[in-house]
């Protein structure tokens, strides 16, 4: 997803990569990540966990909000939530 998004950057389209492996995305040098520590398939969180998604994709926009300068890594305190306390 890294490779795609400087792609669209270059055509003047704003991205954000959200990982688990930002050490990976990193050398790929995406304009924005939001790193977060969540398991591979959860890049927001559990099924159903709607305050957590709500908060990436919140966070998400105020990166978009930010002007940067090369590659902006953002790392979110989100913690990934069971399914039985959801």
């Amino acid at each position: 997803m890294g490779l795609l998004a400087r792609f669209l950057e270059l055509e003047d389209i704003s991205t954000i990569c959200i990982t688990f492996r930002k050490d990976i995305v990193q050398l790929i040098r995406p304009p924005r990540i939001l790193s977060l520590k969540f398991s591979a398939g959860k890049p927001l969180g559990m099924p159903g966990d709607i305050n957590t998604q709500k908060g990436i994709i919140d966070a998400g926009f105020k990166l978009l909000e930010k002007e940067i300068k090369g590659m902006t890594v953002i790392d979110l305190p989100f913690k990934l939530k069971k399914m039985s306390t959801l």
